[in-house]
């Protein structure tokens, strides 16, 4: 646009000089057509502006990593005159990595006419990848001026794991856990195949937990105290973190991500109701999710995407060896992109699983030597570039 105007400006002052030189009816003419015309074109330019609009067009909301994505922006230029040049402007932002990529392009729109243009894009990391037409410049027929229309459309795409076809081996003598499942004895929880306690109503009650028959007798509102169980068949424990010790620190979360989805997925296929778990730095608190359908699985995607990441690289195990203490599992899954010594020991000396697996997303660095099989459990090894073999080392 400033080479437009410097060419403008020579060709003003060309005209200025050649009515001097030459001052006739003619010339006079020339000078005058030459001045009004930027004015001209900024009038044609607001008009045609006012009558431009854009639709996003994606073609779906959920899409796996470095799988190609058909992104398209639908302009129609409502008014009789075309439009020689409209920039649009995209912004792509992973919310979960906090990468931004900007995709801009140039295109002419007939009159009365509706242009569409594509982009091919894809995502390296998982997470919630916002997509935001930010706005459309349009410039005048010479590119004297232009006219930008901020505009407000967005639209979320879900970048999820690779599931991965996996064969772990599958205990079926522990099977017996799920129709003995223990409840606690002094403490209520949330599962409502078992009442723990009947009481008073208090302010902040869920109204589903009112004992409608035992009110109506008493003539006062009794509240329903559901269960805490003690003992699970399988829980899946994983870091969402960044380590940042490792250059690979995004492609190990993410496979990190990839063998949760792919075990629980597994599980899921085969009946077998597990439990997974992974720690929210927002709410500065462990998430555990009962997963027994393809609803509870859905859910627990968008609500990892939701927690977002964090650095204390050990978060979910800490959280979660205080909170499950008095728990008791059958299985016991564990998946860091991170390994010290110290905890690898503390995740050995548990004792509230029969089986315990400690999967180590590695980045093709050297294993330290205490990683080793000890006792009940299992230490198995990752790489992040390809997870699946080592994933059929699983045992469930």
């Amino acid at each position: 646009m400033i080479k437009s105007k410097i060419i403008y400006l020579i060709l003003l002052a060309c005209m200025v000089l050649f009515y001097i030189l030459f001052v006739d009816s003619m010339s006079l003419l020339i000078l005058i057509l030459t001045v009004v015309f930027p004015f001209l074109q900024l009038f044609i330019l607001r008009r045609i502006s006012k009558n431009i609009t854009a639709v996003l067009d994606i073609g779906c909301s959920t899409t796996e990593r470095n799988v190609p994505t058909r992104i398209a922006v639908r302009l129609k230029n409502h008014s009789i005159l075309p439009v020689s040049c409209a920039v649009v402007s995209l912004q792509i932002t992973n919310t979960l990595t906090n990468e931004t990529q900007s995709l801009t392009t140039m295109l002419p729109v007939a009159s009365d006419n509706e242009q569409s243009i594509k982009f091919s894009v894809s995502y390296a990391h998982c997470g919630m990848v916002q997509v935001v037409l930010k706005s459309i410049r349009v410039y005048d027929y010479i590119k004297l001026f232009s006219k930008v229309i901020n505009y407000n459309c967005t639209h979320d795409i879900a970048v999820v794991p690779t599931l991965t076809s996996i064969e772990p081996a599958v205990d079926t003598s522990l099977n017996s856990m799920t129709d003995n499942e223990e409840f606690s004895k002094v403490k209520a929880g949330d599962d409502c195949s078992e009442i723990f306690n009947i009481r008073e109503y208090i302010y902040g009650d869920k109204i589903n937990r009112i004992h409608w028959n035992l009110t109506t007798k008493l003539d006062e509102l009794m509240v329903k105290e559901y269960s805490l169980p003690v003992s699970s068949q399988i829980i899946i424990i994983f870091e969402f973190c960044r380590d940042s010790s490792s250059e690979y620190s995004m492609e190990k979360n993410d496979a990190s991500l990839d063998a949760a989805m792919s075990l629980s997925y597994f599980m899921l296929a085969n009946n077998i109701t597990h439990k997974i778990a992974w720690y929210d730095p927002n709410q500065k608190m462990l998430h555990t999710e009962k997963i027994s359908s393809e609803i509870d699985f859905s859910a627990f995607l968008s609500a990892v995407f939701s927690s977002g990441t964090y650095d204390d690289i050990f978060s979910a195990f800490i959280h979660s060896k205080a909170e499950n203490n008095d728990v008791h599992f059958s299985n016991l899954i564990y998946i860091s992109p991170a390994l010290s010594d110290e905890l690898f020991h503390n995740f050995t000396v548990l004792n509230n699983a029969e089986h315990k697996t400690y999967l180590y997303i590695n980045d093709g660095s050297e294993t330290p030597e205490f990683f080793h099989d000890a006792g009940s459990t299992f230490a198995v090894e990752a790489d992040f570039e390809d997870i699946s073999e080592s994933l059929n080392k699983v045992v469930i």
